[in-house]
This record gives structure tokens, C-alpha cells and sequence, in this order.
């Protein structure tokens, strides 16, 4: 019989308010991460996916590392995640190409929807795309604030309308936004590169 550990949730201060995640606790693979309300910045306990799932004050160091690389994220810092502790099993092929072509995506870069759909060859999919990154199991840690809209405007963050978060996190990671749109040598890939 096949013993699973249990799901384990904490969540934690940050710049941008109370970042929330969940995890299973034997093997330590993330599960889901959760980001506060905008008009709250609180944590929304109704939005994890996950049914039984267990408040958490000590967890393991391992935990803490990843909370303290969340938070650096938060900050601009240039952090990478391992996205073979994230469980992506859950997630259709499509969904899993999209996520782990989106952590391709240089630090201090930015793609849109419709070339992140032409990387993973699929260049008319840049609408499911554009869904599947609004509803990242794993935001800040497969970074999706970095695919903006195709005429390079900022969009949404997280499923809202709303890009406060998205343009916080590409201004912190030093992406220059004049009149609402990124600048061409923060696009990526670049004309050069394609």
C-alpha cells in the first residue's frame, strides 16, 4: 500500500503581503503556491486545491529555504527553483510544456504569450497559453510574471486583471516599462536570437 505523506500549509510575510504554501511532507515536493489578495494582502485559505491539508508553524529547513527564496524573488533577486520538487502531476502535458518552457525565461526577461506558444511549438495556442499561466500552480517560483501581453504590456497577474504584483516583480528584477509597455532589450527571445 502506497503511503503518502501528509499536505502540510505555512504561510509567511512578505513585501508584497502573506505568500502561502503547500507542500507533502514526507517527500517535501511542492504542491501549490498561494499569493494574498490585492485588497487585503492577506491569505485566501479557500484557495488551496487541496482538501485535509494541515497547518504547519515548524517546518522542515528545507521549507524555510524555499520561503527564503520566495521572499528573494519578491525582492528582484536572481533566484531558480528545482521544478522537479514542484508536482506537476496534476496538469495536462500542455499545461506541464507551457510551466517548464516558462522557467526557461531569463532572469531579467520577458516573452509574451504568443512567443512562449511559438517555443513550445504550438504557435497558435497563445490564448490557452495565456490561461495556463494565469492559473500557475507555482507563482514566483516558475516565474509567469515574466509573459506579458503580445504588445508587450504588462496584462494581468495571477488570474486578476489587475498587474500591480506583475509589474512590481519586473520592476524589482530591473525590466524598464515606459508608457505601459517593456522595453525591446528586456524581450526575449530577442530579433537576434529568432
Amino acid at each position: 500500500m502506497l503511503n503518502l505523506g501528509t499536505l502540510k500549509y505555512i504561510n509567511f510575510n512578505s513585501l508584497i503581503g502573506e505568500i502561502g504554501i503547500v507542500w507533502e511532507d514526507k517527500t517535501l515536493i511542492l504542491k501549490q503556491v498561494l499569493l494574498p489578495e490585492l485588497s487585503t494582502r492577506k491569505q485566501n485559505y479557500g484557495n488551496i486545491h487541496y482538501n485535509g491539508v494541515i497547518s504547519e508553524t515548524s517546518p522542515d529547513e528545507k521549507i524555510f529555504k524555499l520561503m527564503s527564496k520566495i521572499k528573494d524573488v519578491i525582492l528582484g533577486k536572481n533566484v531558480t527553483f528545482d521544478i522537479t520538487r514542484m508536482d506537476l502531476s496534476e496538469l495536462t502535458q500542455f499545461q506541464q510544456d507551457v510551466l517548464k518552457k516558462q522557467t526557461e525565461i531569463p532572469y531579467g526577461k520577458v516573452t509574451s504569450y504568443k512567443k512562449l506558444a511559438e517555443l513550445i511549438d504550438k504557435p497558435k495556442s497563445a490564448r490557452p497559453v495565456a490561461n495556463v499561466l494565469s492559473n500557475n500552480p507555482f507563482p514566483l517560483v516558475i516565474p509567469c510574471h515574466r509573459t506579458v501581453r503580445s504588445d508587450w504590456t504588462v496584462g494581468g497577474y495571477a488570474g486578476s486583471n489587475n498587474s500591480y504584483y506583475k509589474q512590481f516583480l519586473l520592476e524589482n528584477e530591473g525590466i524598464e516599462i515606459k508608457n505601459g509597455i517593456i522595453l525591446k532589450k528586456h524581450r526575449y527571445p530577442s530579433d537576434k536570437q529568432q
